[in-house]
């Protein structure tokens, strides 16, 4: 891959990142969401690392496929499903391991649909329907093309424990976390499934079978997620809220530069603390213990990310 396609793919996916942080949010919160969604994304300690260890192509596919889901969720299933088979088939060209994660995690949105039915149809659309596409775009460009061989599969699955590679941020994750469990928690309450538990779902199954080299995918799966947790008017605008993230702002720095080698132990520490203190000078009824732990983790990951970019 040249180094031009490795710089304007990382920049496509941000710029996707941003667009499904926009559309996952209530329309009053789309610029905050897509904002926060973008940040979130570009500062990530493992940003950098991620373009270097990971295929761009699997986050850009990711988001591509996310993103124009989210474009045409008001279409008719039949040409939602026809679209989604060709970008499907775009996964399957550029060899991402995502185009049998997708699959897998489009169950849960088949189960918990309004039309049961008629999602399974689409599922077996935008698969089957993908590798037509694919197999007659193949043949076609075959004739231009000598050599031109099939696309090398990543590795899809990695069996044993999970393996959590380098850089991986506690904020990050807890704040991700929260956000799969809380569209988790929607889908299981209302029995109705959409794009951002399709999201949930993929990136949950990714991180427990997908291979390592998906990191930089699973950045920006998570992005748009955490800003749909995030982009409410209660964090938006509590003065608690703003008061605990910089404390734990600070704090985490601190400790940061007490603890140089193990930047989790000082963000978990951080965040332990203001959380504790919080409940000494609010009640749960004015700063409800999710708000005051959303609250810190997003502080932790700010002092995070600035250290990252000091080293």
């Amino acid at each position: 891959m040249t180094i031009a396609m490795q710089a304007i793919l990382p920049a496509l996916t941000a710029m996707l990142v941003f667009i499904a942080g926009w559309r996952m949010c209530p329309p009053q919160n789309a610029m905050a969401g897509g904002v926060g969604a973008f940040l979130l994304f570009v500062l990530h300690p493992a940003f950098l690392s991620g373009i270097r260890d990971s295929s761009p192509w699997d986050a850009f596919f990711v988001m591509f496929f996310v993103c124009a889901w989210l474009a045409m969720e008001h279409w008719s299933l039949f040409m939602r499903s026809w679209v989604l088979a060709g970008v499907f088939a775009f996964g399957v060209w550029v060899g991402s391991s995502f185009v049998f994660w997708g699959i897998v995690a489009m169950v849960p949105w088949v189960v918990f649909n309004r039309r049961p039915l008629a999602a399974a149809g689409s599922l077996l659309t935008v698969f089957l329907g993908g590798f037509v596409i694919y197999g007659v775009t193949w043949g076609a460009a075959s004739f231009c093309i000598r050599n031109l061989g099939h696309p090398i599969f990543i590795q899809w699955i990695r069996w044993g424990t999970l393996k959590m590679p380098p850089g991986v941020s506690l904020p990050w994750c807890l704040l991700a976390l929260g956000a799969v469990a809380e569209r988790f928690q929607d889908m299981m309450k209302n029995r109705r499934a959409d794009v951002a538990t399709f999201t949930a779902m993929l990136l949950v199954v990714t991180a427990l079978f997908g291979s390592t080299v998906l990191g930089l995918a699973m950045i920006a799966l998570a992005a748009p997620l955490i800003m749909r947790l995030l982009a409410k008017r209660e964090f938006l605008f509590h003065r608690g809220v703003r008061i605990g993230a910089g404390v734990t702002f600070g704090l985490s720095l601190g400790l940061m530069i007490l603890f140089r080698q193990d930047a989790s132990l000082a963000t978990g520490i951080s965040i332990f603390a203001v959380m504790l203190v919080t409940r000494r000078f609010y009640d749960s009824s004015r700063l409800p213990w999710p708000l005051a732990g959303e609250s810190a983790c997003a502080g932790a990951f700010l002092a995070e990310s600035l250290a990252s970019l000091l080293r």
